[in-house]
């Protein structure tokens, strides 16, 4: 038996969610072991869309560019509720540099992920298979098979992302509270040559359901559920006669599937662990809650987990917060998952109304669709930009109450914003989130002696307690600006982006976190108030 090997982190599963949080801890110089039973990288498309948030946090990790490159930009659906007419929901409503639904295969995914975190010298350890999972007060400790031998790990942390059949949830007896739905679906990755669509083409009527998702090379991803063949005995492999049978029986024109790449049925289920937290090991992406594809959000749902969680293990194991400070983890991501779960779940029994119940709903679909608000809050909600955590009872507390209504205060999401730099040149805000992590945004308005020695003051003792942790920027309405140092950057409001759309005002300390949340938004102009606020923060 080998000798143990030690590490800060131990991931469990290289799927999206495990190189998320992977990337995440490289990023942050975060010692970690990858472990994975699958002796090569997958190559099943599996989930293919991926939401603007998680766009997001791909640009804040540094590795949007790759997929932009390869993805294919839906620009919304085309929906066929009961009959040929159909009703568009477009995606351009999305409040975000990414309105669209980027539609990728999952294999091409967890590549783009694997060969960056390859680029910052990080691995996979793949043909690992867990054996047991055991922790104390001093670490988590793994057992996993390797070519015959048994390898031993010890972790001070765990990341669980080893999907929806987990080992390391089974073997800390930990539920996976809810039930099987008790629906089959179809899938198929064909070409389909009658149909040339840029937009998603979905249809719903008494006979079932059929999607058809546009991939950038042409071919199609089909999927849906044929009324007629519930109930039967489960199973996997499917047919591309079956397919094609399925498509026949729901569309009333239907279309010639051809050159099949993937085939198969999947059955749905809702569940959730009942705390995303477990001691030293946290539950992310499938491991800690799987739902039906309804809305594109599952596999977006555990990136988002492992955007979350990584830059607070980082804070931690740098001395920065305290253990504590990652229940917050559970308190954030777990009603996340809650309200998915719960919305999966209604669309589920709303897609499947049939007779007079499924004409009320279509009639009331495409009046609703007709009205440009409601195509709005659709793509915006399913976009993710508004799951935010301003709710969440340790953000609440970091609220300041002296701050107008449209101020953005702890937990909301900050919006990509164009910033004039140094007088000279337009950036915008994530490039410097992605570079720095922690980023303060100090409002000066103008030459204000007062704020700029309270942001030089204030940058002495974060620096002096919490070195290199943040970057502070002093922001200006316009003027030239004049300090005694050169150590805090010159941003100039110009677009009025940062008070218009942020709230800020002179003396306004916005702390923005590594996700690109808010940690707090403070207007104390006392420099001691402030760091008490960061302090808090990392309880």
């Amino acid at each position: 038996m080998s000798s143990m090997i030690e590490t800060e982190v131990l991931i469990i599963g290289a799927g999206p969610t495990g190189l998320m949080a992977a990337n995440e801890l490289k990023k942050r110089d975060v010692d970690f072991v990858c472990l994975e039973k699958r002796e090569a990288p997958s190559d099943l498309s599996k989930a293919l869309g991926i939401q603007a948030r998680t766009m997001e946090m791909f640009e804040l990790l540094g590795v949007h560019k790759e997929f932009l490159e390869k993805g294919y930009p839906g620009p919304g659906a085309k929906l066929h509720l009961g009959g040929e007419n159909a009703s568009v929901v477009e995606l351009y409503h999305i409040e975000s540099r990414y309105p669209y639904l980027l539609i990728l295969p999952q294999s091409e995914t967890e590549q783009i992920l694997e060969d960056h975190l390859a680029s910052l010298g990080g691995t996979v350890d793949r043909g690992h298979d867990v054996m047991d999972v055991q922790q104390d007060a001093g670490g988590v400790y793994v057992k996993a098979s390797y070519n015959g031998e048994v390898k031993e790990y010890k972790a001070d942390y765990l990341i669980a992302a080893d999907g929806a059949h987990s080992k390391v949830r089974d073997a800390l007896h930990i539920d996976f509270e809810g039930e099987d739905e008790g629906y089959t679906f179809f899938l198929g990755d064909v070409d389909v040559p009658g149909l040339e669509e840029i937009f998603i083409h979905m249809h719903l009527n008494d006979r079932g359901a059929v999607a058809f998702f546009p991939y950038k090379d042409g071919s199609y991803r089909v999927v849906g559920f044929d009324r007629a063949k519930q109930g039967l005995p489960h199973k996997d492999e499917l047919t591309m006669e079956e397919l094609q049978e399925s498509v026949n029986t729901v569309l009333k024109y239907s279309y010639r599937l051809e050159n099949p790449t993937w085939l198969s049925y999947f059955g749905t289920a809702h569940r959730q662990v009942p705390d995303y937290r477990e001691k030293r090991v946290f539950f992310v992406g499938d491991a800690a809650h799987i739902h039906n594809p309804f809305g594109g959000q599952g596999m977006n749902l555990g990136l988002q987990d492992a955007s979350n969680l990584g830059w607070k293990l980082a804070s931690v194991l740098k001395g920065f917060a305290q253990d504590s400070f990652l229940d917050s983890y559970q308190d954030e991501r777990f009603p996340i998952g809650e309200d998915v779960l719960k919305e999966t779940s209604r669309m589920l029994k709303v897609v499947n109304l049939e007779g007079t119940q499924g004409k009320v709903r279509n009639w009331a679909g495409k009046a609703a669709l007709t009205q440009d608000w409601v195509q709005q809050k659709i793509a915006n909600h399913l976009s993710n930009i508004y799951n935010e955590y301003e709710k969440v009872k340790r953000n609440k507390e970091l609220k300041d109450s002296s701050l107008s209504r449209k101020a953005l205060q702890a937990g909301r999401r900050v919006p990509d914003h164009l910033l004039f730099f140094d007088g000279a040149k337009d950036e915008r805000l994530y490039p410097f989130i992605c570079e720095y992590g922690f980023v303060c945004l100090i409002y000066i308005d103008a030459q204000h002696p007062d704020v700029i020695d309270y942001a030089y003051t204030f940058a002495g003792k974060v620096n002096e307690q919490y070195p290199g942790l943040l970057k502070i920027f002093l922001v200006a309405k316009g003027g030239t600006v004049h300090t005694d140092g050169d150590d805090l950057p010159i941003i100039y409001d110009v677009h009025r982006h940062m008070e218009r759309k942020l709230g800020m005002k002179k003396g306004s300390a916005l702390m923005i976190r590594p996700d690109g949340h808010v940690a707090f938004h403070d207007t104390s102009l006392d420099e001691e108030k402030t760091l008490r606020k960061l302090h808090q923060l990392f309880q």
